[in-house]
């Protein structure tokens, strides 16, 4: 991983990247096409090490509420996060102000945010989107190393 210092951290569409670069290791992953001018590999984790600042100064001064989007280029529960837990304090802020949160993720530890996830959704809204690409476990390594499979959820959830 490498730190850089982020301008800004909302998209002109509320999309959040608090990171750039992926540890899932999806064979198939269109994140790491050149057209995203990603100038270090893509398993090398770019953290954006003043995300907090720019996240909230950009809640605080919106002039309409929204849902703040995520996940789609990046899987924010790397394990990088479950140490510096910049999603998590993003969350403090996006419930503090009052918007809605909608991501995208293959990983079990969203596990760890599920009661700031739930009081978003109890204020405005909040959309979680689990993909679970096979049943298939050995296909499932092969095709995306680094992700929670669907044992994980079935032993979980007693199925």
């Amino acid at each position: 991983m490498h730190f850089v210092t982020a301008k800004g951290i909302l998209s002109s569409k509320n999309g959040m990247n608090l990171y750039r670069g992926c540890s899932h290791g999806c064979i198939y992953c269109d994140s790491r096409s050149k057209c995203y001018h990603m100038e270090h590999a893509f398993e090398d984790i770019e953290v954006k090490e003043n995300a907090l600042d720019p996240l909230e100064y950009a809640l605080k001064h919106k002039r309409k509420k929204c849902m703040i989007g995520t996940g789609s280029m990046t899987g924010l529960y790397i394990p990088l996060e479950l140490e510096i837990r910049t999603l998590r304090k993003a969350l403090h802020f996006i419930d503090k102000y009052g918007f809605g949160f909608t991501v995208i993720t293959k990983s079990d530890r969203i596990l760890r945010d599920i009661d700031l996830l739930q009081k978003i959704n109890e204020k405005t809204k909040c959309v979680v989107q689990m993909t679970l690409t096979t049943y298939d476990e050995d296909l499932c390594r092969k095709i995306e190393p680094n992700v929670s499979t669907t044992k994980f959820w079935e032993d979980e959830n007693n199925l």
